[in-house]
């Protein structure tokens, strides 16, 4: 349980008028795993910590110092918003494919994020 983690989750969210459902978009993450972070049912990782801490505008670093875990985490490692900014480029791109390709497309981003895990 990480309930002093969920209560600070729930402060920062309420400076920056972000509701569970915008975090969840904004992070990537599944709105059942922020409903988890913010009950204190669900103790934070440093993987979920680096996914939310932009929609925080905080850093990683200053997260994982709040949840209590150690700072041996690799901090280089690229989160949601390096992709999100790529996306417009993707869809540009993808709308030129066939249905097949786009399946095909689909089936491979799929399997990459599955490998990255």
């Amino acid at each position: 349980m990480s309930a002093p983690f969920a209560a600070v989750l729930r402060g920062l969210m309420a400076n920056r008028h972000l509701g569970r459902q915008t975090l969840s978009r904004m992070s990537g993450r599944a709105e059942s795993t922020i409903n988890q972070l913010l009950a204190g049912t669900l103790q934070p990782t440093a993987e979920v910590l680096q996914d939310i801490a932009p929609a925080l505008e905080m850093t990683v670093a200053d997260l994982l110092v709040i949840a209590g875990l150690p700072m041996d985490y690799d901090l280089e490692r690229p989160g949601p918003q390096w992709a999100i900014q790529e996306i417009g480029s993707l869809v540009a791109a993808a709308t030129w494919l066939t249905p097949a390709q786009v399946e095909q497309l689909t089936a491979l981003a799929r399997e990459l994020r599955t490998d990255n895990l």
